[in-house]
């Protein structure tokens, strides 16, 4: 983050509100100053990337938020959504929820979304992922070298015909390994580290429903660490996409091979592609989240809280109970459709 330090005064205070404080305890000591790009080994949850990060980040540039373990009463609270519940009985705060890639948070006030996909109301807006936190970029010294192909992520969600040995004994004759789900022994996975990637590869076969939550972030943190992506067809990829330069868009391992047998024979694309991610990676950079966050939580946060303020606290409970219902709908309707539909790529329907 750059060191010069711009003050944000929002036009009411804000509450970052953890549900698991046991794993941030020194998060509550006002001499706490944690930079969240010394913490990639500690976010992996929902809510250290929506609430620990965002907190941090904002708290670091001087905007007036707050952390606690608690709901503030009649103020706006900002909480992962996958971690609330009616059992907060928070019905007398304004709740934010941050809904990542889960179901429609019908129980929050307003809704922060990853993907453009998923606005369809007021009461909802956009704002990007962080990138990753630490990203320790490619090596210069790399230069064109195309030997290491990195899907970072679990296994499981790496599409079947790429995790085929079929795949890799291709892949070997093209003189590059494949490399998934990164990490040291015991377990903890360096998703942040390029320093040796040379090609990124994302393709994931989910329903048309379950894509549409999914965010761009492989893409733009392969920008910002200099490496170009081979990526499935997810729209939030494509939403970013403003140039053939952006990524290469395959759906089949052949589709893969093709595309790393060009890039290997024309140098000047594979550089092309680093220089561009570079640029594009300029329109993410955490000083543009801040801002974009700072906007939101002034603009459309502000002005629904002010509607909400009017309501009087019965009012608030009713609208919480009779919210309730399609809350629960919500989470089944997300979760049937995780597993059920047409899937993206095979075209399998389910």
């Amino acid at each position: 983050m750059e060191n010069t330090r711009a003050e944000y005064n929002l036009p009411y205070p804000v509450t970052f509100v953890l549900k698991y404080p046991e794993r941030w305890p020194e998060l509550f000591s006002k001499s706490s100053d944690l930079d969240p790009a010394s913490l990639h080994t500690r976010i992996r949850t929902n809510e250290d990337c929506w609430i620990v990060t965002t907190y941090l980040y904002l708290k670091r540039k001087g905007v007036n938020v707050l952390v606690s373990n608690k709901f503030t009463p009649r103020q706006i609270n900002v909480v992962s959504s996958l971690d609330y519940s009616a059992k907060d009985l928070a019905f007398d705060s304004f709740v934010v929820g941050t809904r990542s890639d889960g179901f429609k948070p019908v129980l929050c006030d307003f809704a922060i979304v990853q993907n453009r996909f998923q606005l369809d109301s007021a009461t909802n807006a956009f704002i990007p992922h962080w990138p990753q936190p630490g990203i320790v970029p490619r090596l210069k010294e790399r230069g064109n070298t195309i030997k290491n192909l990195t899907f970072k992520g679990n296994e499981k969600n790496l599409y079947e015909p790429f995790r085929s040995p079929e795949f890799q004994r291709e892949l070997e004759k093209l003189g590059l390994e494949l490399r998934v789900n990164v990490g040291s022994a015991e377990g903890n996975v360096s998703w942040n580290d390029y320093s040796t990637d040379d090609l990124v590869l994302a393709v994931r076969d989910l329903t048309e429903r379950d894509i549409l939550a999914k965010p761009a972030s492989k893409l733009v943190n392969a920008w910002i660490a200099g490496v170009p992506a081979l990526l499935g067809p997810e729209p939030a990829f494509q939403d970013s996409r403003k140039s053939s330069l952006d990524y290469i868009e395959i759906k089949s391992t052949e589709e893969a091979l093709e595309a790393i047998q060009k890039l290997k024979a024309n140098p000047e694309l594979y550089r092309s592609m680093i220089i561009n991610g570079f640029e594009r990676a300029e329109e993410f950079t955490v000083e543009k989240v801040i801002k974009r966050w700072v906007e939101v939580l002034s603009g459309p946060i502000a002005n629904q809280y002010g509607h909400w303020k009017k309501k009087t606290k019965l009012e608030r409970m009713t609208n919480f109970l009779l919210r309730f219902p399609q809350h629960k709908l919500s989470m089944k309707e997300a979760a049937y459709h995780r597993s059920n539909g047409r899937y993206i790529i095979s075209g399998r329907y389910v």
